[in-house]
């Protein structure tokens, strides 16, 4: 009887795995490349609960398997969701690739949901390691959860920075540096206040020498914003 549970639990999970919409992701990386398999497509936008498969590009080699409980993407009007095996392109997938914590190695970026603000896209990020394998950040998953989308990086300076909105005039951006042992650490901030009159204040804060520097400013916003 045992034996036969098992088997009928193969067949239901396999079963479920078909019944989903499958994609690949095959252009969002140079190392990578990934199967995946997502609950509900409906016109042009894909949702729910997937699957994601990461492959190495090179050797074919399975690496890891990852989940997400609302992995949503768009679709063209020409694609078509059924037809199986759909490839998504470079800048569709929703898969994010890059070097996140500057340690040279190429990380992933994961959608799941549209939980930043005012309903903008979510990810949950793993750094990898030098053995291949994938550990969910909770400080960098955190940040790209709660602003507006994604964090930007810069290789140059070696800075991660998000992105802030309240209402049509309060804008704000800080940067952060990141320590594999700390976390996440504040270098600056900048504040764009365009609610009085014709004006913009800037609001920049700097971290120096465990200080903060602020400094307040004020432009017309025309002059600000051609610059």
């Amino acid at each position: 009887m045992k034996i036969q549970s098992v088997i009928c639990g193969l067949i239901l999970l396999s079963l479920s795995v078909n019944a989903q919409y499958k994609f690949l992701a095959n252009n969002a990386s140079d190392k990578y490349k990934a199967k995946i398999f997502v609950q509900d497509c409906e016109n042009t936008i894909c949702s729910g609960k997937a699957t994601i498969i990461l492959y190495d590009k090179i050797s074919d080699q399975e690496m890891q398997t990852f989940h997400s409980e609302d992995l949503s993407f768009s679709l063209t009007e020409k694609q078509n969701a059924k037809i199986g095996w759909l490839d998504l392109g470079k800048y569709q997938t929703p898969l994010i690739f890059g070097d996140f914590n500057f340690d040279g190695l190429e990380d992933i970026a994961i959608r799941n949901g549209a939980n930043g603000a005012y309903s903008s896209p979510s990810y949950d990020v793993y750094l990898s390691s030098s053995n291949n394998k994938f550990t969910l950040n909770e400080d960098l998953s955190k940040i790209a959860s709660e602003n507006l989308g994604m964090f930007e990086i810069d290789k140059k300076t070696k800075l991660i920075t998000i992105s802030q909105k309240n209402g049509c005039c309060f804008q704000k951006h800080t940067s952060y540096k990141f320590d594999s042992k700390k976390g996440l650490s504040e270098v600056s901030s900048v504040i764009e206040d365009t609610s009085i009159g014709d004006d913009v204040t800037v609001i920049t804060q700097k971290v120096e020498n465990g200080k903060i520097k602020r400094s307040v400013q004020k432009f017309k916003t025309k002059d600000y914003y051609e610059q």
